[in-house]
């Protein structure tokens, strides 16, 4: 196995073009000044997943994107030919990692010239085997979740630019694809990870990426009804796997006598998998990993 190497993969889902190049440039670069740092990656590749309905490049695109970053790295492209949502669209990617690391990101990601040096640090910098996961910083939000300021641990890492072992990855099947679909699915692996393998994930807050939000005037996150749905959906099925009893009685029983249409939907999703015996398995019953802080799933330094 190539030393360092890295798979970047993201899900794509009817992405502007325009963003999508803007960030494998940024990619390019970042390989160029990694070539001069302590910290090498002796080999880079950018797998992108086609979750459109019809393919968003052509063979002639798909072959000039290859072209344009060969001296950078390489590029790969596979249509799903099904709307696979986050969590099987990076599990597919990842499973066929011939790669040291995988890269989960999300397509829209801008991240920094030094970001290959410093992503991958805390593995380099462990001695002991330790680390499975690594986190880089986003901005111009940065995730309000809690941290260790001396050890710079943390209780998951999210799904938006994460470094995980492909050795990890694959132990556990990469994401819970079968319970969720989009949201959570970063909480789930990280504890997961943290629980089968034993090791740590690491925040790095120099390590900084954009990541774009839609925000109100007040900077509140303005979810599409998309996110909604989805979002209620995985916290449902998130605090029935992880024996969150309380928190999913009261969850599952508001979602049922919800004015909310996208509320009772979600309701309704579960109530389904239990008829067909199709929910998953619950673990962690003694909450060794897996904890809630209020409506939390880790300490937060701020609310958004």
């Amino acid at each position: 196995m190539i030393k360092n190497s890295i798979q970047i993969q993201s899900v794509l889902y009817g992405n502007d073009k325009d963003s999508i190049k803007r960030a494998l440039t940024n990619i390019a670069n970042a390989v160029r000044v990694n070539r001069n740092s302590d910290i090498k990656s002796e080999g880079i590749i950018v797998y992108y997943g086609d979750a459109t309905e019809t393919p968003m490049y052509t063979e002639n695109e798909i072959e000039d994107l290859k072209s344009e970053f060969k001296d950078y790295f390489e590029f790969k492209y596979r249509f799903f030919n099904e709307n696979t949502g986050s969590a099987k669209g990076q599990t597919l990617l990842g499973m066929e990692s011939e790669s040291e690391y995988v890269l989960v990101m999300n397509p829209d990601v801008i991240i920094c010239p030094r970001f290959i040096e410093k992503i991958l640090s805390p593995f380099v910098n462990d001695k002991n085997n330790s680390v499975c996961m690594a986190e880089a910083r986003q901005t111009p939000i940065e995730h309000s979740k809690e941290y260790n300021r001396t050890t710079f641990e943390t209780e998951w890492a999210t799904g938006a630019c994460t470094l995980i072992k492909t050795e990890d990855f694959k132990a556990i099947n990469g994401f819970d694809y079968k319970t969720f679909f989009l949201y959570y699915d970063d909480v789930d692996i990280s504890w997961r990870l943290r629980l089968f393998t034993g090791k740590k994930i690491i925040y790095v807050p120099d390590c900084v990426v954009y990541h774009a939000k839609n925000l109100s005037i007040k900077g509140k996150w303005l979810p599409t009804g998309a996110e909604v749905y989805y979002t209620a959906e995985a916290v449902l099925l998130m605090a029935y796997k992880w024996n969150f009893d309380k928190w999913f009685n009261k969850v599952y029983t508001g979602y049922k006598s919800s004015s909310d249409k996208l509320l009772r939907k979600a309701a309704a999703h579960f109530d389904e998998l239990k008829k067909k015996n199709e929910l998953p398995e619950r673990l962690d019953k003694e909450h060794k990993v897996s904890k809630m802080f209020g409506t939390f799933y880790t300490k937060h330094r701020f609310i958004i």
